[in-house]
């Protein structure tokens, strides 16, 4: 796992790794004459790559930031992003959703078993009235005994929380 941020280059050449990681699987499914599978893989990219372009719109750098290089921060998880986003954000949330995403992926990234498949899906509603991130991983830790401490801007509701699958929702708090 890497506490520092990347500098321009530094992502750059994770991105550019990640592109040609891609481009050589989608080669080899055409040199296989898996076509369907080629196919596939370019339509799987294509979404991934729409869903990080919709993440500039909800403007929250630092979310945005740390959700663009999770795959790359914590190794041992595949995330995956899908949205929904129709608006901007309210920009006194950033700060306080990057510090829960934190908080609790390395919390998870700390526990887990090597040799199990780590997936981590987060989806993001944004929109005038709501905005609801929703954090499902699913794999295989040590129990998790430590709380994710409490953020003024934000509310958390714990949907699921083992051993296999932690599962919560951040929203802006309605509190005030």
């Amino acid at each position: 796992m890497t506490e520092k941020t990347f500098s321009i280059n530094e992502a750059l050449r994770f991105a550019r790794h990640d592109f040609l990681n891609q481009l050589q699987l989608i080669k080899m499914n055409i040199d296989l004459a898996r076509l369907e599978d080629a196919k596939a893989a370019i339509d799987h990219y294509s979404t991934e790559a729409k869903a990080f372009y919709e993440l500039s719109k909800m403007d929250l750098p630092r979310t945005t930031e740390w959700l663009q290089t999770a795959n790359w921060r914590f190794p041992g998880f595949q995330v995956s992003i899908s949205n929904n986003i129709e608006s901007d954000c309210n920009l006194l949330l950033d700060e306080q959703v990057q510090d829960v995403l934190e908080q609790t992926t390395k919390l998870l990234h700390e526990q887990l078993n090597p040799y199990t498949e780590q997936l981590l899906h987060i989806h993001i509603v944004c929109n005038p009235t709501t905005f609801k991130l929703t954090f499902d991983a699913n794999g295989e830790w040590e129990p998790i005994q430590q709380e994710l401490s409490k953020e003024s801007q934000v509310s958390l509701t714990h949907e699921c929380k083992t051993t296999k699958n932690w599962r919560f929702h951040i929203e802006e708090s309605k509190e005030g």
